[in-house]
């Protein structure tokens, strides 16, 4: 992401861009009651999904209800997703993009959406590069507020970030998703050793399980 490292192949300058300037904005649900978050009929993408991830977790998303007729923004593949507040400047702006093809899906109102309709960029490399260390400095300089931070939508369009060539951000983008199904697998396989463990913890002590004397 700070270019010290290039793949093999790639040589290309990278270009500095505007936000404002490859997609435009779109705001979250609007005028909603706790009532419309019990027993709704759509989904919705909540604001810990964007905080926690790189990639729109679709397998916890949880239900809204929208009335016939009601006018609310809703999502699709390849959308961005920003939080719009947090406690700390650091985690002001942090990314997630939805890569599942979701059939009317929509968005807390505690964060915003963003649509490239520039060609030139990949999704889920921006998603990579603004959780970066280098996304980070760029927005944490955007954070305003004192015990809770906020980021404006005027300011997130102003962020200026350089971006490696199309071909470039998408090998980029696939070597650290491919990290990243790797630890999610190893986390996995963590799992299975400490629930083994401790099965065979309880067994050896209530002497369900006798050691063989040698």
């Amino acid at each position: 992401m700070s270019q010290r490292k290039r793949l093999k192949g790639f040589n290309q300058a990278w270009q500095r861009v505007r936000l404002g300037d490859i997609g435009i904005t779109i705001s979250g649900l609007v005028g909603k009651t706790k009532q419309d978050f019990i027993n709704g009929n759509a989904k919705y993408i909540t604001f810990l999904n964007v905080l926690n991830n790189v990639i729109i977790d679709t397998s916890i998303l949880e239900n809204v209800k929208i009335y016939p007729n009601e006018k609310q923004n809703s999502f699709k593949k390849y959308d961005l997703f920003f939080n719009t507040s947090s406690e700390t400047p650091k985690e002001v702006g942090m990314c997630a993009v939805l890569l599942d093809d979701i059939d009317q899906v929509f968005l807390n109102s505690f964060c915003f959406g963003f649509r490239i309709f520039d060609k030139a960029v990949d999704d889920l490399f921006l998603s990579y590069l603004i959780n970066s260390e280098i996304g980070r400095k760029a927005f944490e300089n955007l954070a305003q507020g004192s015990t809770r931070y906020n980021l404006s939508k005027s300011g997130f369009n102003n962020v200026c970030l350089s971006l490696p060539p199309l071909n470039e951000q998408i090998a980029i983008a696939n070597i650290l998703s491919g990290l990243d199904n790797e630890i999610i697998s190893l986390k996995n396989k963590k799992r299975q050793f400490e629930n083994i463990k401790k099965a065979l913890n309880h067994d050896l002590m209530s002497a369900k399980i006798r050691v063989l004397k040698k």
